[in-house]
């Protein structure tokens, strides 16, 4: 079984949004403001696993990671950028990776026949 870690919930006054930070982080900051003056705690809680556990990638992360990747950063460097670990980026590389040479192999064999 996991071990569960700490995590705090947080919500902010100004812009009326609730979110969840992890017990590490010393001053929380709001994600929609951006902002910590309104941020108020609101319960510990513990969970098992991250909260962003297997939370799909959207179009906007694999543009970051492409172009962090250009620019010679570390899969860490990249994984703090997007808020995921570095394992994950280095699994979604492999991912983006496979899709570019399936969508090549497939533009190869469509000229081939044509």
């Amino acid at each position: 079984m996991p071990k569960k870690k700490p995590y705090i919930f947080y919500w902010c006054r100004d812009c009326e949004v609730d979110f969840i930070a992890s017990k590490q982080v010393k001053k929380a900051c709001c994600p929609s403001c951006a902002d910590s003056i309104y941020v108020q705690l609101v319960r510990d809680i513990w969970l098992e696993r991250p909260f962003n556990y297997k939370r799909p990638w959207t179009s906007d992360e694999d543009e970051i990671v492409l172009t962090s990747l250009k620019r010679g950063m570390t899969h860490a460097e990249i994984g703090k950028e997007v808020n995921r670990t570095g394992k994950a980026v280095t699994r979604r590389l492999s991912q983006l990776r496979k899709s570019r040479n399936e969508e090549n192999l497939r533009q190869r064999n469509h000229q081939e026949n044509a």
